[in-house]
């Protein structure tokens, strides 16, 4: 085993099958297969390292001194120490890395194939590294821009529904009981949970579950989208306008005097609370009046007001 990251491979099960095959018929496999099991019992985060590698030392001086013939062949001790130092960096890249970002956050990720996430504001994704190329899964709550390397399937998993693509760009918002995809490039499935339903979208198609119900549309690729600073948005429910809204801006809206089943078309800038307001607010026909004190927004249709 003249590489130095074969244990560590083979422990994160990261061995191409021929690799793996090769190894278990190997004379040193019987062993090094029961020291793993064996320590998969133990707490990597508990292990003293430098006491495990002075105790193997002082355990073969001493059967040097008493010329008993080893039961165990030395390597397999170097191997043991090996592979609980490597069990120990396993427990750190086994644990999931896990990004997020607030209100009026954004942040890119890149993911260890060099696909990168883009997370818009109060969102969050969990992946795990170790053997990332062999299982391309990661968790998203919130909203995010994907941008996929070609390899084995990519899944983003969601408590709504599932995209699997191969290698695209697209986006996903999952937020309470709204889940919406758009495809910009290449293919993705989407399954949704609520509806036990599959779907194909090709760039330029975009699907929504919103009140256990499936809509479909067609969108512009080329249009400019929150990545470069602006949200749009296709006949949206104005409760995910708001929403994106308080996202972007950390801001509270009351919306009780308001029907939040109405429709929105537009989109507003990123750069500019009193200019996104006003840009939503007009074509809805909504005031607005700004509580500082108590930090909300209050909205009210035209036709309600005195």
């Amino acid at each position: 085993m003249k590489d130095k990251t074969f244990l560590a491979r083979w422990i994160a099960g990261e061995l191409s099958p021929e690799e793996l095959e090769r190894f278990k018929t190997s004379q040193d496999y019987p062993v090094l297969k029961k020291i793993n099991d064996a320590s998969q019992n133990l707490k990597a985060p508990t292990f003293n390292h430098q006491a495990l590698l002075i105790q193997l030392k002082e355990h073969n001086s001493s059967q040097s001194r008493t010329k008993v013939r080893k039961l165990i062949p030395y390597w397999a001790y170097t191997a043991a120490a090996v592979l609980v130092i490597a069990l120990g960096l396993l427990y750190v890249t086994t644990m999931s890395s896990h990004y997020e970002t607030g209100y009026s956050e954004q942040l890119a990720v890149l993911l260890p194939d060099h696909s990168k996430v883009e997370l818009n504001a109060n969102s969050q994704v969990a992946f795990k590294k170790a053997g990332w190329v062999a299982n391309r899964t990661i968790e998203l709550s919130g909203e995010a821009f994907f941008d996929v390397e070609k390899g084995q399937s990519f899944k983003v998993l969601t408590d709504l529904g599932m995209v699997e693509v191969l290698g695209t760009e697209f986006n996903v918002i999952s937020r309470d009981t709204y889940f919406e995809v758009q495809c910009m490039e290449g293919k993705v499935r989407v399954t949704s949970n609520v509806l036990n339903k599959d779907l194909i979208l090709l760039p330029g198609d975009a699907v929504r579950v919103i009140n256990n119900g499936l809509e479909e549309w067609k969108f512009d690729v080329n249009a400019t989208n929150w990545t470069a600073g602006e949200t749009t948005f296709y006949n949206a429910p104005i409760a995910q306008v708001l929403g994106a809204l308080e996202n972007q801006f950390g801001i509270k809206f009351d919306t009780s005097a308001i029907d939040l089943n109405t429709r929105f078309t537009g989109a507003f800038t990123h750069k500019n609370l009193s200019l996104a307001l006003k840009t939503v607010s007009g074509p809805m026909g909504l005031s607005y009046s700004v509580d500082k004190e108590n930090g909300v927004i209050h909205l009210n249709s035209y036709h309600n007001n005195p």
